[in-house]
């Protein structure tokens, strides 16, 4: 976490009014007899609770006020498709609300976010970073932290998320019985859920080695070693490779909801090759800049993959694509 001299404290009582305001904004477009498609009206649902995050990230100079949006907005968007069904849930939808449930719960309980609890007066990195690009944290920077910073990753967990709309719009009735898919998308989820989990636990137990910090104080406390510890010896993010994971298990979720194959392929497993996208190229951006800050970072670049355990060539040539002036 950073901060820039722009940015703003936001109090607890605003962060909790900006997701309010959010959850009411998804309410009213579900409730608003527009006659669209269910997926047209959840994508409307998320921008416009994106556009009204945004609105409280301009006015307290604060685009952290974002943060937890990633994982909230998902479940706002599942719970206003299943409560606008003409049918009552079905244990698919059950199942695929309780697994992005446990997935926020999980990062919520590990990471909590003190905007919930005494306010925000930091950034993350990335946003410093932006700013420092564009000069300043004038109007370029704040049409692209609404462009880049807010609507893109939005719109990146709503085409994960949207492969599961007809499970939630269906109901129980236009459903088809569970089976071995379902078991192995609830597989693949949970077993993201808690490779996460244990990426987080292994890299936070190395970090408090490594500053002597624990607590609030290890978020802000600079690290100068690389964390080499279980799945961090595999990969060199294994908590975004598990992320990405969780994302595989939704579509596989979606793609049993649908045996008869009515959503396109494109549809169905997009929203999760994209989520796989991203999360490299914010794979690249953390080693870029660990290269700056860590000794050593780049003898670990070339033997361990970014996040998936491919062959270290071709990872190799994906690290020069995305960070020019790499040897």
């Amino acid at each position: 976490e950073e901060r820039m001299a722009s940015t703003g404290f936001v109090p607890a009582g605003a962060c909790w009014l900006a997701y309010l305001v959010a959850a009411a904004a998804v309410a009213a477009c579900f409730a608003a007899p527009l006659q669209w498609h269910p997926w047209r009206v959840g994508l409307l649902a998320i921008c416009a609770a994106t556009c009204a995050i945004y609105a409280f990230s301009l006015a307290y100079s604060n685009t952290s006020v974002y943060d937890p949006a990633w994982c909230l907005l998902p479940i706002f968007i599942a719970i206003g498709w299943m409560l606008t069904a003409e049918a009552a849930p079905s244990a698919r939808g059950w199942y695929s609300l309780a697994l992005l449930v446990a997935w926020y719960t999980r990062y919520a309980v590990w990471w909590p976010w003190d905007g919930w609890t005494k306010g925000i007066h930091t950034e993350d990195w990335r946003y410093k970073d932006l700013a420092e690009k564009l000069g300043g944290t004038g109007f370029a920077y704040w049409a692209l932290s609404l462009t880049s910073l807010h609507l893109t990753p939005s719109l990146l967990v709503f085409f994960a998320v949207a492969p599961l709309q007809r499970v939630w719009t269906l109901g129980a009735t236009g459903s088809a019985p569970l089976g071995p898919p379902d078991a192995a998308a609830a597989a693949v989820a949970l077993g993201a859920i808690a490779a996460n989990g244990a990426a987080d636990r292994q890299l936070r137990q190395f970090r408090e080695r490594a500053t002597s910090k624990a607590g609030p104080a290890l978020e802000s406390a600079h690290c100068g070693q690389t964390c080499r510890a279980g799945l961090w010896a595999f990969s060199r993010h294994p908590n975004y490779c598990a992320e990405a994971t969780f994302w595989l298990g939704m579509a596989l979720a979606g793609r049993a909801g649908d045996p008869a194959g009515a959503v396109h392929r494109g549809w169905t497993w997009g929203g999760s090759l994209l989520m796989l996208a991203f999360f490299r190229v914010s794979a690249s951006l953390m080693d870029k800049r660990s290269l700056k800050h860590r000794a050593g970072f780049a003898s670990l670049m070339r033997e361990v993959p970014a996040l998936l355990p491919v062959p270290l060539g071709v990872d190799r040539c994906v690290d020069r694509l995305l960070i020019p002036g790499l040897k």
